[in-house]
């Protein structure tokens, strides 16, 4: 029995997360690249599922923003991270009282 570590953008707000939808998620962002665009078709022979399986998924992570979709055409790719740094989040922020 082999263990998936699962990628923690494939935990999403607003579904609810079971362990099958968490494993695929994790496999289709495995697949996914944020320089290289793929089609859902590309996605689906990668990890052998159907292609409505790909789409399903990568619908429910477009809205909460991991994957975005090619304006032009059916190409998916994952979403630039805007994260801070922990350095960041503790600045002082000015017009802050003590």
């Amino acid at each position: 029995m082999t263990t998936l570590t699962l990628d923690r953008r494939a935990y999403l707000h607003w579904i609810r997360n079971v362990e099958r939808g968490l494993s695929r998620r994790t496999e289709i962002l495995r697949t996914l690249s944020s320089e290289e665009w793929k089609t859902v078709a590309e996605i689906a022979k990668d990890i052998n599922v159907t292609t409505a399986t790909i789409l399903y998924h990568l619908h429910n992570m477009e809205r909460e923003e991991v994957v975005e979709r090619n304006p032009e055409g059916r190409h998916w790719k994952l979403s630039a991270i805007q994260q801070s740094s922990l350095e960041d989040f503790f600045k002082p922020r000015s017009g802050r009282k003590k």
